[in-house]
């Protein structure tokens, strides 16, 4: 009998325990085995899934390249099925995807409503807090069978977390974060860089609101005069030329003008973090400096 036991469970093993996992739209997906053709939707849920060891379970990504529509390839190497203008649902439906991890606030909720309507396994993450990154790295870690690398992945992240709010005390500065110039474009209060960056001890001038990148007046930037200016080092010349004509600004008398890394600050991943933490340090220097004044 225990021979007749074995040979059972050699030949035909036991179906392995289905997996539900919810997601932010309170929707559930259920597999079965872990997911094995995933499409991301955007560029951080490619980066967690990269560093957790489930690069190679990717099939397909939105494009991440700062000019869109002219690449078939992602800056990570993957198909494109999209870009921030449209989707190609008929090659999203060709790659038979598992499961496609979707942005809560940066995908289109009509482009999400039609990837379902077309029967598609669709999970949509969503974090608006920094601790709930590390739920969606173990909610991924669990979808890709990848759950002990993902707990190193939480691990490390709430290490990072833990990190930065060591600069929360002292002198606070007041920022502007210019996310585009022409219109004018900055992050709410809400936002999980703005998060990040009060834990370094800087608070952003643009309150909470329902838009998490509201366009700005450039008067409201004049009135509430901040102690410093963030832009991408992509548009540093022009951003810096633009906002040094403004002498009245303290920013600008102090020479707070600071060009960032805005494509890894802006992505709410692990990868913010660890963006952030340089950040931090820059600012605690003139946080010393305000203090002296």
């Amino acid at each position: 009998m225990r021979h007749f036991l074995f040979f059972f469970l050699c030949f035909f093993p036991l179906a392995a325990a289905a997996l539900t996992l919810s997601d932010a739209d309170g929707k559930t997906l259920t597999v079965h085995a872990p997911a094995q053709r995933i499409i991301s939707l955007a560029p951080h849920f490619t980066d967690m899934l990269q560093a957790m060891g489930a690069g190679k379970q990717i099939v397909a990504v939105s494009d991440d390249h700062d000019s869109r529509g002219r690449y078939t390839r992602s800056l990570s190497g993957y198909p494109l099925v999209g870009d921030a203008a449209a989707l190609n649902y008929e090659r999203i439906v060709a790659y038979k995807p598992d499961a496609i991890i979707a942005w809560g606030s940066g995908t289109p909720r009509a482009w999400i409503e039609q990837l379902r309507h077309l029967g598609l396994p669709v999970v949509v993450l969503e974090a608006r807090s920094l601790q709930e990154i590390g739920g969606q790295l173990g909610l991924l870690g669990r979808l890709t069978g990848h759950e002990a690398e993902a707990a190193k992945q939480q691990e490390a992240f709430a290490k990072a977390l833990q990190g930065l709010q060591g600069h929360a005390a002292g002198p606070r500065l007041r920022y502007f974060y210019q996310i585009w110039s022409q219109p004018l474009y900055s992050l709410g209060r809400q936002h999980l860089l703005s998060q990040a960056l009060a834990l370094c001890g800087a608070d952003n001038i643009v309150p909470t609101g329902p838009v998490m990148a509201p366009l700005i007046n450039p008067e409201f930037v004049f009135k509430a005069d901040p102690d410093v200016i963030f832009f991408g080092k992509v548009d540093e010349a022009a951003s810096r030329s633009y906002w040094s004509r403004f002498s009245q600004l303290k920013a600008v008398r102090q020479q707070h003008l600071l060009a960032v890394d805005d494509r890894r600050l802006t992505r709410p991943g692990p990868d913010m973090l660890a963006a952030v933490a340089p950040l931090c340090a820059h600012l605690s220097g003139w946080r010393t400096d305000a203090s002296r004044k």
